[in-house]
Protein backbone atom coordinates (compact mmCIF):
# COMPACT_ATOMS: atom_id res chain seq x y z
CA UNK A 1 0.00 0.00 0.00
CA UNK A 2 1.31 3.49 -0.85
CA UNK A 3 1.47 6.27 1.69
CA UNK A 4 -1.46 8.68 2.03
CA UNK A 5 0.78 11.45 3.38
CA UNK A 6 0.78 14.49 1.08
CA UNK A 7 4.27 15.52 -0.03
CA UNK A 8 4.85 18.62 -2.21
CA UNK A 9 7.85 20.34 -3.74
CA UNK A 10 8.65 23.47 -1.73
CA UNK A 11 9.05 25.85 -4.68
CA UNK A 12 6.60 24.55 -7.29
CA UNK A 13 3.92 23.20 -4.95
CA UNK A 14 3.63 20.17 -7.25
CA UNK A 15 2.95 16.80 -5.65
CA UNK A 16 6.19 14.94 -4.93
CA UNK A 17 6.66 11.22 -5.52
CA UNK A 18 9.32 10.98 -2.79
CA UNK A 19 6.89 8.90 -0.71
CA UNK A 20 6.57 6.18 -3.35
CA UNK A 21 9.21 3.90 -1.72
CA UNK A 22 7.23 3.92 1.54
CA UNK A 23 5.53 0.54 1.77
CA UNK A 24 2.62 1.01 4.18
CA UNK A 25 1.69 -2.21 5.95
CA UNK A 26 -0.82 -0.74 8.38
CA UNK A 27 -2.84 2.49 8.08
CA UNK A 28 -5.62 4.32 9.88
CA UNK A 29 -6.92 5.59 6.54
CA UNK A 30 -9.91 3.24 6.56
CA UNK A 31 -11.08 4.62 9.94
CA UNK A 32 -11.37 8.13 8.46
CA UNK A 33 -10.07 9.81 11.61
CA UNK A 34 -10.51 13.50 10.88
CA UNK A 35 -7.17 15.29 10.66
CA UNK A 36 -5.15 12.27 11.83
CA UNK A 37 -3.28 9.64 9.83
CA UNK A 38 -1.26 6.79 11.35
CA UNK A 39 0.97 4.69 9.11
CA UNK A 40 3.36 1.84 9.85
CA UNK A 41 5.64 0.43 7.20
CA UNK A 42 9.06 -0.06 5.65
CA UNK A 43 11.10 1.51 2.90
CA UNK A 44 14.37 0.55 1.14
CA UNK A 45 15.34 4.23 0.92
CA UNK A 46 13.88 7.74 1.26
CA UNK A 47 15.14 10.66 -0.86
CA UNK A 48 12.95 13.75 -0.34
CA UNK A 49 14.46 16.95 -1.74
CA UNK A 50 13.07 20.39 -0.78
CA UNK A 51 9.81 18.70 0.17
CA UNK A 52 7.07 19.92 2.50
CA UNK A 53 3.92 18.48 3.98
CA UNK A 54 1.06 20.75 5.09
CA UNK A 55 0.68 18.77 8.33
CA UNK A 56 2.62 18.02 11.49
CA UNK A 57 4.85 15.06 10.65
CA UNK A 58 6.12 12.69 13.35
CA UNK A 59 8.25 9.67 12.46
CA UNK A 60 9.90 7.06 14.64
CA UNK A 61 12.39 4.38 13.66
CA UNK A 62 11.12 1.12 15.14
CA UNK A 63 13.91 -1.41 14.56
CA UNK A 64 17.08 -0.34 12.76
CA UNK A 65 20.28 1.56 13.49
CA UNK A 66 21.78 3.44 10.55
CA UNK A 67 23.57 6.56 9.32
CA UNK A 68 22.02 8.99 6.87
CA UNK A 69 22.36 12.62 5.81
CA UNK A 70 20.10 15.65 5.97
CA UNK A 71 20.32 19.22 4.75
CA UNK A 72 20.26 21.69 7.67
CA UNK A 73 20.76 25.43 7.18
CA UNK A 74 22.19 24.77 3.75
CA UNK A 75 24.77 22.26 5.01
CA UNK A 76 24.71 18.50 4.69
CA UNK A 77 25.06 16.82 8.07
CA UNK A 78 25.45 13.16 8.92
CA UNK A 79 22.86 11.70 11.29
CA UNK A 80 22.90 8.51 13.33
CA UNK A 81 19.51 6.98 14.08
CA UNK A 82 18.68 4.38 16.71
CA UNK A 83 15.41 2.55 17.35
CA UNK A 84 13.09 4.92 19.21
CA UNK A 85 14.57 8.08 17.68
CA UNK A 86 11.92 10.61 16.70
CA UNK A 87 11.78 13.11 13.87
CA UNK A 88 9.45 16.09 14.20
CA UNK A 89 8.69 18.29 11.21
CA UNK A 90 6.21 21.21 11.46
CA UNK A 91 3.76 22.04 8.66
CA UNK A 92 5.24 23.49 5.46
CA UNK A 93 8.81 23.17 6.74
CA UNK A 94 11.05 21.94 3.88
CA UNK A 95 13.31 18.93 4.33
CA UNK A 96 15.95 17.17 2.25
CA UNK A 97 17.16 13.67 3.20
CA UNK A 98 19.38 10.97 1.84
CA UNK A 99 18.41 7.74 3.56
CA UNK A 100 19.70 4.87 1.46
CA UNK A 101 19.20 2.07 3.98
CA UNK A 102 16.08 0.09 4.96
CA UNK A 103 13.77 1.73 7.49
CA UNK A 104 11.00 0.35 9.69
CA UNK A 105 8.89 3.33 10.64
CA UNK A 106 5.83 4.62 12.36
CA UNK A 107 4.51 7.93 11.03
CA UNK A 108 1.87 10.16 12.58
CA UNK A 109 0.50 12.92 10.36
CA UNK A 110 -1.71 15.55 12.03
CA UNK A 111 -3.33 18.57 10.42
CA UNK A 112 -2.89 21.98 12.03
CA UNK A 113 -6.65 22.18 12.57
CA UNK A 114 -6.70 18.86 14.43
CA UNK A 115 -3.66 19.72 16.53
CA UNK A 116 -5.01 23.11 17.57
CA UNK A 117 -8.55 21.86 18.12
CA UNK A 118 -7.21 19.14 20.47
CA UNK A 119 -5.21 21.67 22.49
CA UNK A 120 -6.56 23.04 25.78
CA UNK A 121 -5.90 26.67 25.00
CA UNK A 122 -5.96 29.38 22.36
CA UNK A 123 -3.05 29.27 19.92
CA UNK A 124 -1.38 32.71 19.99
CA UNK A 125 -0.15 34.58 16.95
CA UNK A 126 3.53 33.98 16.29
CA UNK A 127 3.70 30.40 17.52
CA UNK A 128 6.60 28.41 16.06
CA UNK A 129 7.62 24.77 16.41
CA UNK A 130 10.95 23.01 16.67
CA UNK A 131 12.14 20.98 13.70
CA UNK A 132 14.26 18.24 15.23
CA UNK A 133 15.87 14.94 14.31
CA UNK A 134 16.86 12.05 16.59
CA UNK A 135 14.77 13.17 19.56
CA UNK A 136 14.57 10.84 22.54
CA UNK A 137 11.21 11.52 24.18
CA UNK A 138 9.51 8.60 25.88
CA UNK A 139 6.24 10.46 26.45
CA UNK A 140 5.85 11.41 22.79
CA UNK A 141 6.96 7.92 21.75
CA UNK A 142 4.38 6.35 24.06
CA UNK A 143 1.58 8.52 22.68
CA UNK A 144 2.54 7.62 19.12
CA UNK A 145 2.42 3.94 19.99
CA UNK A 146 -0.98 4.38 21.65
CA UNK A 147 -2.30 5.58 18.30
CA UNK A 148 -0.61 2.66 16.53
CA UNK A 149 -2.10 0.14 18.96
CA UNK A 150 -5.56 1.56 18.25
CA UNK A 151 -5.00 0.96 14.54
CA UNK A 152 -3.77 -2.57 15.24
CA UNK A 153 -6.89 -3.23 17.34
CA UNK A 154 -9.13 -2.20 14.45
CA UNK A 155 -10.19 1.03 16.13
CA UNK A 156 -12.19 -0.88 18.72
CA UNK A 157 -12.06 1.89 21.35
CA UNK A 158 -13.88 4.37 19.14
CA UNK A 159 -13.70 8.11 18.69
CA UNK A 160 -13.55 8.90 22.42
CA UNK A 161 -10.17 7.13 22.64
CA UNK A 162 -8.76 9.06 19.68
CA UNK A 163 -10.10 12.36 21.01
CA UNK A 164 -8.58 11.84 24.45
CA UNK A 165 -5.27 10.57 23.11
CA UNK A 166 -5.04 13.52 20.72
CA UNK A 167 -5.75 15.89 23.59
CA UNK A 168 -2.82 14.41 25.51
CA UNK A 169 -0.67 14.49 22.39
CA UNK A 170 -1.46 18.10 21.44
CA UNK A 171 -1.02 19.49 24.95
CA UNK A 172 2.28 17.71 25.53
CA UNK A 173 3.67 18.55 22.10
CA UNK A 174 2.70 22.23 22.05
CA UNK A 175 3.97 22.89 25.58
CA UNK A 176 7.29 21.11 24.98
CA UNK A 177 8.12 21.73 21.32
CA UNK A 178 6.90 25.26 20.58
CA UNK A 179 7.30 28.78 21.93
CA UNK A 180 3.71 28.71 23.27
CA UNK A 181 4.65 29.04 26.94
CA UNK A 182 7.01 31.95 26.21
CA UNK A 183 4.35 33.76 24.19
CA UNK A 184 1.75 33.34 26.94
CA UNK A 185 4.24 34.35 29.62
CA UNK A 186 5.21 37.49 27.71
CA UNK A 187 1.56 38.36 27.07
CA UNK A 188 0.82 38.04 30.76
CA UNK A 189 3.85 40.09 31.70
CA UNK A 190 2.60 43.00 29.61
CA UNK A 191 -0.31 43.40 32.00
CA UNK A 192 0.93 41.57 35.09
CA UNK A 193 -0.28 44.09 37.68
CA UNK A 194 -4.03 44.18 38.19
CA UNK A 195 -6.55 44.06 41.06
CA UNK A 196 -5.78 40.45 41.89
CA UNK A 197 -2.04 41.07 41.94
CA UNK A 198 -2.49 44.17 44.09
CA UNK A 199 -4.50 42.12 46.57
CA UNK A 200 -1.60 39.67 46.79
CA UNK A 201 0.88 42.50 47.26
CA UNK A 202 -1.21 44.26 49.92
CA UNK A 203 -1.73 41.01 51.82
CA UNK A 204 2.03 40.47 51.89
CA UNK A 205 2.63 44.03 53.09
CA UNK A 206 0.01 43.67 55.84
CA UNK A 207 1.49 40.38 57.04
CA UNK A 208 5.05 41.72 57.06
CA UNK A 209 4.47 45.38 57.95
CA UNK A 210 6.86 45.23 60.94
CA UNK A 211 9.70 43.92 58.77
CA UNK A 212 11.92 45.44 56.14
CA UNK A 213 9.98 44.75 52.91
CA UNK A 214 12.06 44.73 49.73
CA UNK A 215 11.05 45.01 46.09
CA UNK A 216 12.45 41.52 45.57
CA UNK A 217 10.00 40.22 48.19
CA UNK A 218 7.02 41.70 46.34
CA UNK A 219 8.27 40.61 42.90
CA UNK A 220 8.75 37.07 44.20
CA UNK A 221 5.14 37.02 45.41
CA UNK A 222 4.09 37.48 41.78
CA UNK A 223 6.87 35.27 40.41
CA UNK A 224 8.28 37.97 38.13
CA UNK A 225 11.59 39.82 37.92
CA UNK A 226 12.36 42.89 40.00
CA UNK A 227 12.83 44.95 36.84
CA UNK A 228 9.46 44.01 35.39
CA UNK A 229 7.72 44.44 38.73
CA UNK A 230 9.05 47.98 39.16
CA UNK A 231 8.08 48.93 35.63
CA UNK A 232 4.58 47.44 35.65
CA UNK A 233 3.73 48.51 39.21
CA UNK A 234 4.22 52.18 38.40
CA UNK A 235 2.22 51.82 35.18
CA UNK A 236 -0.74 50.48 37.11
CA UNK A 237 -0.56 52.59 40.28
CA UNK A 238 1.18 55.78 39.20
CA UNK A 239 3.60 55.50 42.12
CA UNK A 240 6.57 53.31 42.95
CA UNK A 241 6.32 50.22 45.17
CA UNK A 242 8.43 52.06 47.77
CA UNK A 243 5.86 54.84 47.93
CA UNK A 244 3.00 52.35 48.14
CA UNK A 245 4.63 50.59 51.11
CA UNK A 246 5.21 53.94 52.79
CA UNK A 247 1.62 55.07 52.15
CA UNK A 248 0.35 51.83 53.68
CA UNK A 249 2.47 52.38 56.78
CA UNK A 250 1.30 55.97 57.14
CA UNK A 251 -2.37 54.98 56.85
CA UNK A 252 -1.91 52.30 59.48
CA UNK A 253 -0.10 54.83 61.67
CA UNK A 254 -3.05 57.22 61.40
CA UNK A 255 -5.37 54.43 62.52
CA UNK A 256 -3.21 53.35 65.43
CA UNK A 257 -2.62 56.92 66.61
CA UNK A 258 -6.31 57.76 66.61
CA UNK A 259 -7.80 54.43 67.70
CA UNK A 260 -5.29 52.86 70.11
CA UNK A 261 -3.38 53.60 73.26
CA UNK A 262 -0.10 52.34 71.83
CA UNK A 263 2.95 54.46 72.50
CA UNK A 264 4.55 56.20 69.53
CA UNK A 265 7.68 54.04 69.94
CA UNK A 266 5.51 50.90 69.81
CA UNK A 267 3.74 52.11 66.69
CA UNK A 268 7.07 52.87 65.04
CA UNK A 269 8.29 49.34 65.78
CA UNK A 270 5.01 47.70 64.74
CA UNK A 271 5.06 49.46 61.37
CA UNK A 272 8.68 48.66 60.52
CA UNK A 273 10.32 52.04 61.14
CA UNK A 274 13.89 51.91 62.41
CA UNK A 275 13.07 54.08 65.46
CA UNK A 276 10.57 56.65 66.72
CA UNK A 277 12.57 59.54 65.29
CA UNK A 278 12.49 58.02 61.80
CA UNK A 279 8.77 57.40 62.20
CA UNK A 280 8.08 60.97 63.37
CA UNK A 281 10.04 62.54 60.49
CA UNK A 282 8.37 60.35 57.89
CA UNK A 283 4.88 60.85 59.33
CA UNK A 284 5.26 64.63 59.49
CA UNK A 285 6.56 64.77 55.92
CA UNK A 286 3.57 62.78 54.71
CA UNK A 287 0.82 64.48 56.79
CA UNK A 288 2.20 67.85 57.77
CA UNK A 289 1.91 66.97 61.44
CA UNK A 290 4.02 65.06 63.94
CA UNK A 291 2.51 61.89 65.41
CA UNK A 292 2.15 63.63 68.76
CA UNK A 293 0.28 66.59 67.29
CA UNK A 294 -1.88 64.32 65.11
CA UNK A 295 -2.94 62.32 68.14
CA UNK A 296 -3.72 65.56 70.01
Amino acid sequence: MKTSIPFFHKVTGIHSNCGDPLNIKLSSKTFKWEGLLVEKGTSPYFYPKDVVTPNFYFAIEMENTYSWSALKSGNEVTMQTEPGDLWINPPNTPFTHNIDVPCNFLIINITEEKMYKSFDGIIPEGITFLNNYNIQDKTLEYLMYLLLFEVESGGKNGSWFIDHTMKLFANYFIHHYSNYDDLIRNANLSSIIGPSEMKTIDSYIDENISLSITIEDLANELNISKFHFLNEFKKYNGITPYQHILNTRIEKARSLLSQSEMKITEIAHTLGFSDSSHFSRTFKKATGQSPKVFRG
